[in-house]
């Protein structure tokens, strides 16, 4: 097994819960050892403990992150008070492109996760309602990064 990947979802309706069990399946097709968690239940200390993680994200009403995870979401994007220099990351964002604050929940984790020293590994992708396509993109991205990776630390 490699390094311990941490798959961080923030969902309403389920489907951002559905794309990190999909990326999750992925991960361990590909020999990665996965951690799924909802920002609802989780602790943002949590970000320490991996040196991966993928956020996925949905944006509910005006730009605000998913019902009970305003706490994560606080910690990580407006208090901004962690060094996360050792963290790779990607973002998968959900949202609706009918509203002015399309996808902001996952641009702003995408910021913030940049600011705080974390390395992107793969560019941000924001989905509309129709997200599976998008979203399988994106999963495939992010893993043939990693492996990219791994080829290179083994060199």
């Amino acid at each position: 097994m490699s390094k311990p990947i941490l798959i961080l979802y923030g969902s309403v309706t389920g489907n951002s819960e559905h794309c990190a069990d999909k990326a999750a399946d992925v991960a361990r097709s590909r020999g990665y050892d996965v951690t799924v968690e909802d920002m609802a239940r989780s602790s943002p200390q949590v970000l320490r403990d991996f040196s991966t993680v993928l956020i996925v994200t949905s944006t509910y009403g005006d730009g605000d992150p998913p019902d009970g995870t305003e706490d994560f979401y606080r910690a990580v994007v407006q208090e901004k008070n962690m060094l996360l220099t050792h963290l790779r990351f990607s973002v998968l964002a959900l949202g609706d492109k009918n509203y002015d604050q399309f996808c902001k929940t996952g641009k702003d984790y995408d910021d913030a996760l940049e600011l705080l020293g974390a390395t992107r590994i793969h560019p941000r992708t924001d989905c509309d309602w129709d997200f599976d396509d998008a979203s399988d993109t994106w999963v495939e991205g992010v893993f043939t990064a990693l492996a990219e990776d791994r080829i290179l630390m083994a060199a």
